[in-house]
């Protein structure tokens, strides 16, 4: 399960703090594309009105998320604590290494690859001790 947390001002959307820009090249499809294979939180500044007004501009777009501004359920159960950090194994945000969005599908490729191949990895071994 890979999990990825989306900042919205700057990154899903033009920078127009306090009010909502207009979405970023590739952003829409790409997020579209990232909700089928991943769990999707939006992780912004944004909260109480201000956050319900993002949540309403991705709605409006057909963007959806599994959660917003707080850890996965399972996360939690898997770590036992709900930390104030949204846990995630990318973060996507404007403010840091942030190539664009037509690099993404390829790093969340990458990541599915990995995780495929230390799951098969673990597998061997285990057949191999069983031995």
């Amino acid at each position: 399960m890979i999990v990825i947390a989306v900042d919205f001002d700057g990154t899903i959307v033009k920078n127009k703090w306090p009010g909502i820009g207009k979405l970023r090249a590739f952003a829409k499809p790409i997020l579209k594309w990232l909700y089928k294979r991943v769990i999707l939180i939006l992780y912004t500044c944004r909260e109480g009105e201000m956050l319900g007004e993002a949540i309403n501009a991705l709605n409006k777009h057909q963007i959806k998320f599994d959660d917003y501004n707080q850890n996965y359920w399972k996360r939690i159960h898997e770590y036992g604590n709900d930390c104030r950090k949204v846990s995630a194994d990318l973060y996507l945000d404007d403010r840091a290494f942030f190539p664009g969005w037509w690099a993404v599908p390829f790093v969340v490729l990458w990541m599915e690859w990995r995780e495929k191949s230390a799951k098969r990895r673990s597998e061997v071994r285990q057949r191999e001790r069983a031995v």
